[in-house]
């Protein structure tokens, strides 16, 4: 069996790509296809039997073993397709990407399935927050996108429920810094941590915030950190344990819009979610 990638990798799937590897010694049970090596004795994508002594180690792809995952009940929607993109809703509880405990079940791993294995999200979204998903379609170009991202060059927009109205009617812009707390899942504010930087509006209960710089829970610390928590929030103030197959409560958190001027053609792009905050049921 031969693969049509010139490295040797074999197709993906159910969305889900092969890992590279070196074999050593005996070729153990499995699935291992030759990758692409000056002083291999194989042809890239040749199928290497189990039981086979190797005379040298011989770099291989195969397919990590997975176990199935219960289906997570909700699915992205497609918002723009081209060439070079894929835009998606992601919806709350599925994961943009594999988080090591979630692995099929994700936005990634659906779209390779539907579009092919070269689909990449461009930038990340917390499992439980929902909207905007940006995604590179070809090898070629993804570096200038991914550049966009890394050099703060793309305008993202978010709403936010909150417990308590935060009574700010008029944009401001914060600066709180933030530091991740080891062996945990929440980010603490310490003023020796990262410093973050977010715009943000909202006389009542429904916020708009605009972050100028990318750490993780950036929203959800900063709104706690002013006594007005996202509704549904799981960790702030207070960790309530992660419940990985509970979707009775979503976070009241939206990723609304993602603008910037594409590397590519120079156009303006613009990528608005069409949902809307979950229903406020208190």
């Amino acid at each position: 069996m031969s693969a049509e990638r010139a490295d040797g990798r074999p197709p993906a799937r159910g969305g889900l790509t092969a890992v590279r590897t070196v074999l050593r010694g005996t070729t153990p049970v499995g699935e291992f296809f030759a990758a692409r090596a000056g002083d291999s004795p194989y042809r890239p994508g040749e199928l290497i039997a189990p039981g086979t002594v190797l005379e040298r180690p011989v770099p291989a792809w195969t397919f990590p073993v997975i176990p199935e995952e219960p289906p997570i009940p909700f699915d992205y929607h497609v918002l723009h397709v081209d060439e070079e993109l894929i835009v998606v809703d992601k919806p709350h509880f599925l994961p943009t990407t594999s988080n090591g405990r979630i692995v099929r079940e994700t936005v990634q791993t659906r779209l390779r399935r539907d579009f092919g294995e070269d689909v990449t999200p461009l930038h990340r979204l917390d499992r439980l927050t929902a909207g905007v998903v940006v995604c590179s379609r070809r090898p070629a170009t993804r570096g200038a996108y991914q550049r966009l991202f890394q050099d703060r060059k793309v305008r993202k927009r978010y709403l936010a429920r909150t417990v308590t109205a935060v009574g700010q009617p008029t944009w401001r812009e914060l600066s709180v810094p933030m530091r991740k707390q080891p062996g945990g899942r929440s980010v603490a504010v310490d003023d020796e941590g990262t410093m973050t930087v977010t715009r943000l509006r909202g006389a009542g209960t429904v916020v708009e915030l605009e972050p100028l710089t990318g750490h993780t829970h950036q929203l959800r610390v900063l709104l706690a950190h002013l006594g007005a928590s996202i509704v549904g929030d799981d960790v702030y103030p207070r960790d309530l344990g992660l419940k990985l197959r509970d979707y009775s409560s979503p976070l009241h958190l939206l990723a609304a819009g993602v603008e910037f001027a594409d590397p590519v053609d120079g156009r303006e792009r613009v990528f608005t979610s069409l949902r809307g905050l979950p229903a406020n049921l208190d």
